[in-house]
């Protein structure tokens, strides 16, 4: 087993007195896509602190050339990546009150520039009707800090009749619910408080465009 998997699992299981303090840090970036009007989907990319990194980088940079070949991608994805998956990927959509994850990702990449690990990975959107749609990448347990880039956390890919805005705000109309104590194979979101529960404000990106472009093509 490698040794990422056994600090994934060390980090999930610290005792819950520590779930205010994260212990993983990484920044996020979102480019959207659309297809002749239509809303496709979104890459994303996370940017992790040096800590982890330096652990990604020397467990599975096996050849020590900077560089991730694809044995060493399939390995980072199918010993690290791949246990985001019981976190939903930190991915969360909303449509209204209707709040929605990704059941699978696609186009894994990873890579090194300076020492400093990025992931970036494909949410399909297609199934979302052409409304606006809110966005977010966050951990309501705390165990991770996700925060949005500073200069660039989000960007399109698209042709002008789209039209795409974005804002980013803490919403708190509809918060997440979780259990802190919750064991590791139990990752429930609540949908009401109850005693014991936690409560996590999420920050969305709001997305909006220009819903009719799709049609008109």
């Amino acid at each position: 087993m490698k040794k990422t998997k056994f600090l994934l699992f060390l980090l999930i299981l610290i005792p819950a007195i520590g779930f205010a303090h994260p212990h993983m840090f990484i920044t996020s970036q979102v480019n959207f896509v659309w297809d002749a009007g239509k809303l496709t989907g979104a890459y994303v990319t996370w940017k992790f602190d040096r800590f982890f990194s330096a652990d990604i980088i020397q467990g599975y940079d096996t050849n020590k050339d900077g560089v991730f070949n694809k044995t060493e991608t399939d390995d980072v994805y199918n010993n690290a990546f791949i246990y985001t998956s019981n976190y939903y990927y930190f991915i969360f959509i909303r449509q209204g009150a209707t709040r929605s994850s990704p059941k699978s990702v696609s186009q894994f990449s990873v890579w090194q520039k300076d020492g400093i690990l990025f992931y970036r990975f494909y949410v399909d959107l297609s199934a979302y009707p052409a409304e606006k749609l809110y966005f977010a990448v966050y951990d309501y347990s705390f165990f991770c800090d996700f925060r949005y880039d500073t200069q660039k956390p989000v960007s399109f890919t698209c042709d002008t009749t789209v039209q795409p805005q974005y804002s980013i705000a803490e919403n708190k109309n509809y918060p997440v619910y979780y259990d802190p104590f919750d064991t590791i194979s139990d990752n429930k979101i609540y949908d009401k408080w109850k005693p014991g529960l936690q409560i996590y404000y999420p920050y969305e990106i709001e997305l909006r465009y220009n819903y009719a472009a799709a049609s008109s093509k």
